[in-house]
């Protein structure tokens, strides 16, 4: 039966009360299950019913555990049927442990609604609930599925049930050791070897196959969801500007290449790994207190006659509830200083990087001892903020280490005098013990997994922050305040009722009309900071602050050069043709490019791979980036102050050549020098008005 077959709760209803008529019916020999079985498979229908509207990641946890029922219920009336071969009946779980996987599934429902796990489903869910087609990068159970999205619930699906079969497997094996023993006190051998040789053996042999399997399930869920979540988070942070506005929000999300790269992969691994452990330690530990309950169901305190029901049930309790409380204590610090440990590293490699890139910078002002003071205090951020963590963790490992030890002789203190009274046996001592230990277990999981949640939540914290800062940038795009970006103009770019601004809001450049006419070469001049370049990223639509509308002409394209032109990692050739793909222009058209530009002597190095942004001088870079306006041939060409670092002959040569090659290009510019007034048709100079800057057209003056 599929997950998907099961995911209403009306479905899971009909089969479950289908399912138990079919036994009674066909099986008329067989007792009437118990009460506890039936009014169970209703709770099961009613937690599926409920579920609907829940992550789409929680929601295949309580899928499967609506299978889980329905296979540990009908297994067990098969084997009281006598259905089952006795090897195959002997090795399943108690009856009870039906009843535990509806409580399990009532547990994910509960914590589905707090804010914590919202916050990490918020992260997790884009994956589950996406409609992709399976990528063809993973070949691992691609086949599994009709949708990425489905593989992944899938796979999630098969690794819980792949846990909670290993959960049945620890229970059964709880009740071999108490047979093996009291078959090693009545010294019967028959019982003995029969335990080892066809209890133990069967069970062993499936725990191995049965870890293989999940490591494999496992690794291939990871490989896959990392997969499509690093394509997803690169494709918003680049895609529409994102990347460039999100410095501009609220949220704090420093190194975006970390949370893409680091937070990515360390998130799922948490979520997959704590997830699925943490809900099996449920199931585990509903399954074990019912054990110990029935074995300490009339216990009597040692020493005394007072009988409390189900006395190592509330020791357990108690004791990992304090447990759990003490280690809050003395860890809770962990969770900021974990925080701040992934910033401090973050920012020590993003200065490394920086160090690579301008090495040349550096050197030629002789800034190698500044740089050393900064990463030298960089990096003791890093050891102090570290040493903290070692004092702490070392507190918290002292105490989680005691609370172990003591652990394990807590049942045999409580459960001995019973057993030297001849009250138990020495199997059901040792199962005491066993069960004691696996609920202890299930509720210090807490207390034992500590220091990973801490660092799990710091993790969760920076990705949420960059998924809502992005998340907002995206918003700025999409609105652009009460910045309009439109087509409603025939030919000239436009702007009307414009004020741009600055993050903090306050206002550089107004104009009640500007218009950049097509077909005409246009120099904008003017003071520094006056907002010439924050014009140009305003109609190159990337600018999120400010008022007004802008208008470009309908289906015509546009490129924007910087002043310090991007040169991205890899061959000359593929920095030329950037952002295009190399395939789209022939060589013939890439040589002629180069020439034009005035890069003939760079041709024969094409396909050199090479840090090039290193190589070129910052004259060459700006002629390179000229050659890829003359690749790209757009309708509009914005050049700010993209030749600023030629001399003015080579200036004049690259205006001349840009008029001749590009007719059908309108060019506007930004620049300072005098002479670019006669390499263009007229003139907008941005004059200061009060407190901001004013765009007044003029017609340049004649060249002498």
């Amino acid at each position: 039966m599929s997950v998907a077959a099961i995911r209403t709760g009306l479905g899971i209803q009909a089969v479950v009360t289908a399912l138990c008529a079919l036994i009674l019916l066909a099986f008329p020999g067989v007792p009437s299950p118990p009460l506890y079985v039936s009014l169970a498979g209703f709770a099961m229908a009613g937690i599926l019913v409920a579920s609907n509207n829940i992550s789409a990641y929680l929601k295949v946890f309580v899928s499967v555990y609506g299978v889980g029922y329905l296979l540990l219920a009908g297994s067990r009336a098969l084997a009281e049927a006598g259905l089952l071969p006795p090897v195959l009946a002997a090795l399943l779980p108690p009856a009870f442990a039906a009843t535990g996987a509806v409580v399990f599934a009532g547990i994910v429902l509960g914590i589905s609604h707090l804010e914590p796990i919202r916050a990490i489903t918020n992260i997790a869910d884009p994956y589950f609930a996406n409609r992709d087609t399976p990528t063809k990068e993973i070949r691992l159970f691609s086949w599994f599925g009709s949708t990425e999205g489905r593989i992944g619930r899938n796979l999630v699906a098969l690794s819980i049930f792949v846990n909670f079969a290993d959960v049945a497997l620890t229970l059964r094996f709880n009740f071999f050791y108490r047979d093996m023993y009291n078959s090693l006190q009545e010294y019967n051998a028959e019982a003995f070897w029969h335990q080892l040789l066809w209890i133990f053996i069967p069970l062993a042999a499936l725990n191995i196959a049965i870890g293989m399997f999940d490591l494999f399930v496992d690794s291939s869920l990871l490989i896959r969801w990392r997969t499509w979540l690093t394509h997803s988070l690169t494709g918003r942070w680049l895609g529409e500007g994102t990347h460039y506005r999100i410095p501009f929000t609220d949220e704090e999300a420093d190194n975006p290449d970390q949370r893409i790269q680091s937070d990515v992969d360390a998130f799922i691994r948490q979520t997959a790994s704590l997830s699925i452990r943490l809900l099996s330690q449920a199931a585990q530990l509903v399954s074990f207190i019912v054990i110990l309950w029935t074995i300490s169901k009339d216990f009597v305190l040692p020493f005394t006659d007072t009988v409390v029901p189900g006395f190592l049930v509330w020791l357990v309790i108690a004791y990992a509830v304090v447990g759990t409380w003490l280690t809050h204590l003395i860890g809770r610090p962990l969770i900021g200083l974990n925080f701040r440990q992934e910033r401090a590293e973050a920012d020590f490699r993003f200065s490394l990087a920086r160090n690579r890139i301008y090495s040349e910078q550096i050197a030629l002002l002789r800034g190698e001892k500044a740089e050393m003071g900064r990463l030298s205090s960089l990096f003791h951020m890093v050891v102090d903020n570290y040493t903290n963590i070692i004092f702490r963790r070392i507190k918290l490992i002292a105490f989680t280490f005691s609370y172990r030890q003591a652990s394990v002789i807590f049942p045999y203190l409580i459960a001995a005098p019973s057993f030297f009274a001849k009250k138990i046996t020495l199997g059901a001592l040792q199962q005491t013990g066993n069960a004691f230990s696996q609920v202890q277990t299930s509720l210090s999981f807490f207390v034992d997994a500590y220091t990973t949640l801490a660092a799990y939540k710091a993790n969760t914290i920076r990705l949420g922050s960059f998924r809502r800062a992005m998340m907002k940038a995206e918003a700025m795009a999409a609105t652009g305040g009460s910045l309009a970006q439109g087509n409603a103009t025939t030919g000239n770019v436009t702007a009307t009722g414009l004020a741009l601004a600055l993050p903090d809001g306050r206002e550089i450049v107004t104009a009640d009309s500007l218009a950049l006419p097509k077909g005409a070469a246009t120099l904008v001049t003017g003071p520094s900071g006056s907002g010439k370049s924050t014009l140009f990223r305003a109609i190159a639509g990337i600018w999120p602050f400010g008022r007004g509308r802008i208008d470009v002409p309908a289906g015509e394209s546009a490129l924007l050069l910087p002043q310090r032109p991007y040169i991205p990692l890899g061959t000359l050739r593929d920095a030329v043709v950037y952002p295009n793909e190399r395939s789209r222009f022939s060589d013939e058209e890439i040589r002629q490019a180069m020439t034009d530009s005035q890069l003939p002597h760079l041709i024969e190095r094409l396909d050199e791979d090479d840090v090039w942004e290193r190589r070129l001088s910052g004259g060459e870079q700006q002629r390179l980036a000229i050659a890829r306006a003359l690749l790209a041939k757009p309708a509009w060409l914005f050049l700010d102050e993209s030749t600023a670092s030629l001399d003015e002959p080579s200036e004049a040569k690259i205006y001349r050549m840009l008029r001749e090659r590009l007719p059908q290009t309108t060019i506007v510019s930004i620049g300072h020098r005098s002479t670019l007034e006669a390499l263009h048709d007229r003139k907008v100079v941005l004059e200061k008005e009060g407190d901001r800057f004013v765009p007044r057209a003029f017609q340049p003056a004649p060249a002498e």
